[in-house]
């Protein structure tokens, strides 16, 4: 299960996968490929000394990370398939022994039935913290309009009293 895109990323030089990674992953993304690293490995990145340092797993990431970008801006048609494939088993979408039966038409039809259907649903959810937002707002108006009637009748109610005792 190899790709084309992934061996070259996988044959970058450490230099630039590491300048790579940090333009492009989010910061706790970065924390998590480092903290895997073995610390032998982690030296060597330090120290320089050699080229052929084995960062798969941050070219991994790497095209991971690319496949979700393009999954999120709907660029379905440019992601390969294991990006796809990748996508739909985060999303626990994609059993085991369907991974290698779909083909790439399936693959990208399931993606975006799935990501469609996530955003209506993120869409929906929006809506619906928004007209609750406006409910609270509505209920806070009505509950200051209310202390500003007592405030008022309070106030008269004292100038009606002041009024009485000013006449005695």
């Amino acid at each position: 299960m190899s790709c084309q895109l992934l061996k070259l990323a996988r044959a970058q030089s450490p230099e630039k996968l590491i300048k790579m990674a940090f333009e492009v992953l989010p910061e706790r993304t970065l924390q998590a490929v480092f903290g895997t690293l073995h610390p032998k490995q982690h030296r060597i990145l330090e120290q320089q000394r050699r080229r052929k340092v084995s960062l798969h797993c941050l070219a991994d990431t790497l095209y991971y990370h690319q496949g979700a970008q393009l999954s999120r801006l709907g660029r379905w048609n440019d992601m390969t398939i294991l990006q796809m494939r990748h996508e739909l088993a985060k999303r626990g979408k994609l059993e085991e022994g369907e991974a290698t039966t779909l083909s790439e038409w399936k693959l990208r039809l399931r993606l975006v039935c799935l990501v469609t259907a996530e955003k209506e649903a993120w869409r929906k959810a929006a809506s619906a913290r928004l007209e609750k937002r406006t409910e609270n707002k509505k209920a806070w108006a009505a509950q200051l309009a209310a202390y500003d009637k007592i405030d008022k009748d309070l106030s008269e109610g004292a100038l009606v009293e002041a009024e009485q005792h000013a006449i005695c």
